[in-house]
């Protein structure tokens, strides 16, 4: 039972994971010109300590960062960077934000995926980079691993425009066992065009984007159509159609990727938004322009600013219908509803005492339909919130509070709860060789008891301590306390209604100028349910990861890990055990390059059964960039792979097959176990 306890609480984690990876907005804006500042925003759940941007350009090993400061809102982060860039040069970046629950990255996949921003004018010679992510951050967020692409072995080429083209083709050359009906040749690119001018106070964007590949997924198309916009902005006006971020307010219109209509003026007092926008995403060309019929938001605001602009106040209005069966993602278990309603908002944001203190509150009311199809009526409700922040040298401190009514609700904002009250609040302390944070949580759902729907409540504290021991070795120590009562008021016996969660976290950080790092990591977790039945378990988790530069020609990044899940009654025990590495070797620098990519996981359940998993990859490139004479960016590779996953095939039900081998025998089998080579080429231009 605790075994399945223990699960819950990691799928948990996880599921909370991804929804603050697809509610928080992140986003880094180009100068309108050449040599200017560049732009960026972020929105993240309230309690986050910090949020940085890691960035560098495209070709270079290392990466740069900076900060967003807090908002007065307490959830909105916003910063500039000032910095010699490379006119016409493409920016790779990523974020990263320490919230309560942890540190989180945007997009999700980060640091082994990232954004890219085309920077205008004509190519100059690639910028020299700075810091890495964990000098910037004194180890607080973890350092990026090495990317699997070869870039940082070639010289970086210079940017043209407007049209850019990138390719990828690989051929499958070998497998140890032929697969009957096996597609061999993979490809794939994308076309894009980018035009930016910038002439006097008026500026031009044009960005769009044309994705192909041979072999689509399920309904996917092998020609698709995405990033369209486009943008003129003139003075204080600017007019956007296409794709875009936007965002007004938590509780009406909150940050996310869009598409529609929009219009702002931003004056020095006044300012006034209009906008037409899509609650779904859509494919094609639909609701570039306009939104599709059944997932609109109509709306605006209205701001004015006193003191300097040190206060403003915001009214906020939208209306319209949500409708997830028309978005072209919609991955569900169950028939989403269908929604329609308005929303209104009064925001006031403040800063006193030389930005010291910050202050923000928003009072919001809807008349909301939860469920047109059936037929629910319109409910009327309110929402509000308050959230105070208070920086003032090496102390910060934070408190917020929440008050959604049972009937809010809004097309704004995507999978929105309604009838939740929550309290939230921080504290900071940060010198040069220690820090030292504490967060606490109160969360109540459903705290009116309404009949037929859950009802929990949710407390959580933490303690985060880091001392630097010398200049290049830090230690970190952590306590986490969580406490869960949970009950459907028709059953009050559901499993892991109540539960108690105690944890502890500690670990090192060594940088190693200058470019490497190492952290390790330890957790305990300790869970007692005190629901039907008491139960109690725990959790112990080692790690080891990082990057290390051996030379001008060789880095590697390792990655260990341990973990072994205890439960009573039951003697249950699950072991865990896994090793990763990633290596990329310079053979000639610029001209002929070697990746590894592999790692084996191990796995002890509680039957006692073993599953063991390996894989292995390697790739020589050799770089093509002379070639093209500084116009582009190619490399021609073989790669070699080997699979080894017994459990792959354990899982495959006898006599199915999914390729088609003619045998009965499951293709998993020979793609489970197998040996394979291939040609690669790819061309980015």
């Amino acid at each position: 039972m605790i075994d399945l306890c223990l699960r819950a609480l990691v799928l948990a984690a996880v599921s909370a994971a991804t929804v603050v990876a697809a509610a928080d907005g992140f986003e880094l804006k180009p100068p309108p010109a050449p040599g200017g500042p560049i732009q960026g925003t972020a929105t993240a759940p309230a309690g986050t300590e910090w949020v940085v941007v890691f960035y560098r350009v495209a070709g270079e090993e290392e990466f740069s960062s900076f900060n967003l400061d807090v908002g007065p809102d307490g959830t909105s982060y916003a910063g500039k960077l000032e910095g010699p860039f490379p006119a016409g040069a493409k920016l790779e970046y990523y974020a990263a934000l320490r919230t309560p629950s942890g540190i989180k990255y945007l997009p999700a996949e980060a640091p082994a995926t990232f954004a890219s921003l085309q920077m205008p004018g004509t190519a100059t010679a690639p910028a020299v980079g700075g810091a890495t992510p964990a000098q910037a951050e004194a180890g607080q967020v973890p350092a990026s691993s090495a990317t699997a692409t070869g870039a940082a072995l070639g010289s970086p080429a210079p940017a043209h425009g407007p049209i850019y083209f990138d390719g990828a083709f690989e051929r499958m050359v070998h497998h140890q066992t032929p697969i009957e009906g096996e597609r061999r040749n993979l490809a794939s690119g994308q076309l894009r065009f980018a035009y930016q001018k910038s002439e006097g106070d008026q500026q031009v964007l044009l960005n769009a984007r044309v994705v192909y590949t041979n072999q689509p997924f399920g309904g996917q198309p092998r020609w698709s159509l995405g990033d369209l916009q486009a943008a003129y902005a003139v003075g204080n006006h600017k007019l956007q159609a296409g794709d875009m971020v936007v965002q007004e307010s938590e509780f009406t219109l909150a940050g996310a990727g869009r598409r529609g209509l929009d219009y702002a003026y931003t004056g020095q007092a006044l300012g006034g938004h209009l906008f037409a926008l899509n609650t779904q995403a859509h494919s094609g060309t639909e609701g570039v322009v306009w939104p599709v019929k059944g997932s609109e938001a109509y709306g605006g605001s209205l701001g004015y600013g006193w003191l300097n602009g040190n206060l403003r106040a915001k009214v906020v209005f939208l209306s319209g219908k949500d409708d997830p069966a028309t978005a072209m993602n919609l991955v569900s278990a169950y028939a989403p509803t269908v929604q329609d309603g308005s929303t209104g908002s009064f925001v006031l944001d403040g800063r006193f005492l030389d930005s010291r203190l910050a202050l923000s509150g928003e009072y919001a009311r809807s008349l909301f339909t939860k469920d047109l199809v059936n037929e629910a009526p319109h409910l009327s409700d309110q929402a509000w919130r308050l959230s105070s922040l208070w920086a003032d040298g090496p102390f910060s401190a934070q408190l917020g509070y929440r008050d959604v009514g049972r009937d809010f609700g809004t097309v704004g904002v995507a999978f929105f709860v309604g009838d939740r009250r929550t309290l939230n609040g921080s504290l900071g302390f940060n010198r040069a060789t220690w820090s030292l944070s504490a967060t606490a949580l109160d969360e109540r759902t459903n705290p009116t008891g309404q009949p037929g729907l859950d009802q929990a409540w949710n407390q959580s504290q933490s303690l985060d301590a880091r001392v630097g021991l010398t200049q290049t070795l830090f230690w970190r120590v952590g306590l986490r306390q969580a406490h869960q009562e949970a009950e459907l008021i028709s059953n009050p016996l559901i499993p892991f209604s109540n539960s108690k969660r105690t944890g502890l976290t500690t670990g090192f950080d060594v940088m190693l100028p200058p470019a490497s790092s190492l952290a390790f990591n330890a957790q305990f977790d300790r869970l007692r349910s005190e629901g039907a039945s008491n139960t109690t378990g725990s959790s112990t988790t080692f790690s080891l990861g990082g990057s290390l530069a051996m030379g001008q020609r060789v880095r590697v990044s390792p990655n260990l890990s341990w973990s072994r899940t205890l439960s009573d009654p039951g003697d249950q025990k699950t072991t865990m055990e896994n090793a990763f590495l990633n290596a990329d070797v310079a053979l000639i620098p610029g001209i002929l390059g070697f990746l590894l990519n592999g790692g084996i996981s191990r796995t002890v359940l509680v039957t006692g059964d073993v599953m063991e998993n390996s894989v292995a990859e390697g790739t020589l490139q050799y770089f093509l960039d002379t070639f093209l004479k500084g116009r582009g960016r190619a490399s021609l590779g073989l790669k070699g792979r080997y699979t080894h996953a017994p459990g792959l095939v354990a899982m495959t039900p006898t006599g199915t097959s999914t390729g088609g081998t003619g045998t009965g025998t499951p293709t998993a089998a020979f793609l489970a176990n197998d040996n394979s080579v291939s040609i690669l080429l790819n061309i980015s231009y």
